[in-house]
């Protein structure tokens, strides 16, 4: 090998996402040591684009991946196979379920030598179709069968991997979800954010499966409570949230903020972050949320008990379960102490969640697969 090892990232869709972020923080600490494209599908953001435009990094559009649209599989693969066998990639990187399957095929008709994929979060969940959970699987046992390394974001989704038949346990190694830790300590808390505090924040994708139902449940059930609810982000269920706020009669107490680029500074600004998330992988926000000294209410699913230690940076609670969510919530707004100690304990573990870790980890994988 001569010159820079190229590397081939692929992603189903480069929006504002945990998995986004994590892909452009990867290429972003290392494309000084090598030659890296990302390659997206038919759905995507202009902000992370021209990120890696800035960046001088070559971008590639695949308008025939998109999510969960097996009609368009079968030619993205055909098509993606064609493009990697012309580029002669060193390494390919998958990420995320539909550009993990399709990009792994895609490699193996190509003779990619090196394929690594990371797991993001756990695809075949109780709340997604049964004839699509088995058809998801079917296709990452067989995926898994093209796969050098499949790095998962925590230790718990790779046992869950194996359990479930796909790969070899000497495939998997865990890397967690790395975010740039001093951006959220030293943060100056935002100062336009509706309610009063305390204040309860979540953060992510209005998409199926985060929970927001679940909060709003458990905000309801609360009555009349000292503090406010905001929820940051965008997404196609940001009008019917605001819909069901003002149908709950939430309005005076639960916030639609919308997208925001300030996540640091809105943290800074809240006292409780909450996930009531039904699927999850290693979630950024949880990181981020410890980075800023806050106590985590989030459901016991996939990594986040790697995160949150039931009872000491925050409260784990089952799925679905609005009442869990009111009672953790409701501990922590009543007692300002409890809530610093809990921050505090966060702070003192959040340092293998570090950007740096994450990013020297992904150097190794790649080192160990190019033999250098």
């Amino acid at each position: 090998m001569t010159g820079q090892p190229h590397v081939f990232h692929l992603i189903t869709r480069l929006i504002k996402g945990g998995a986004e972020a994590k892909t452009l923080a990867t290429v972003q600490g290392l494309k000084n040591d090598y030659l890296f494209t990302v390659g997206y599908g038919a759905e995507y953001d202009l902000e992370p684009l021209n990120r890696l435009n800035e960046w001088g990094v070559e971008t590639e559009r695949f308008p025939l991946i998109r999510h969960y649209n097996p009609v368009t599989a079968v030619p993205a693969v055909v098509s993606l196979a064609q493009y990697l066998r012309r580029e002669e990639f060193d390494i390919v990187h998958t990420h995320s379920t539909e550009a993990g399957i399709i990009g792994r095929f895609a490699a193996a008709l190509a003779g990619v030598p090196n394929v690594v994929h990371t797991v993001h979060g756990v695809p075949f969940t109780e709340d997604r179709n049964d004839t699509l959970n088995r058809f998801v699987l079917a296709c990452e046992r067989r995926a898994a069968m093209y796969t050098d390394t499949i790095a998962t974001n925590a230790d718990v989704i790779a046992e869950e991997y194996l359990e479930e038949g796909i790969g070899r346990s000497g495939q998997y190694t865990t890397v967690y979800s790395g975010v740039d830790l001093d951006a959220f300590a030293d943060a100056t808390p935002a100062d336009d954010l509706p309610g009063e505090r305390p204040r309860v924040v979540m953060v992510g994708r209005l998409a199926e499966g985060k929970g927001h139902g679940v909060l709003l449940d458990a905000v309801e059930s609360m009555g009349d409570f000292e503090g406010s609810v905001c929820i940051v982000g965008d997404g196609p269920l940001y009008g019917s949230l605001g819909s069901e706020i003002e149908e709950r009669g939430l309005s005076d107490r639960v916030f639609l903020t919308g997208y925001r680029d300030d996540v640091p500074r809105i943290l800074a600004a809240s006292d409780v972050l909450v996930l009531p998330s039904f699927r999850e992988g290693t979630p950024r926000v949880i990181t981020e949320a410890m980075a800023s000294g806050l106590p985590v209410v989030a459901t016991d699913i996939a990594g986040i008990p790697e995160q949150v230690l039931d009872g000491e940076n925050g409260y784990l609670v089952p799925t679905g379960d609005a009442a869990a969510v009111r009672e953790g919530v409701g501990d922590l707004l009543r007692d300002s102490e409890l809530r610093e100690r809990m921050g505090e304990r966060g702070l003192e573990r959040v340092e293998e969640f570090s950007a740096e870790a994450m990013v020297g980890q992904l150097d190794g994988v790649y080192q160990e697969l190019i033999g250098e």
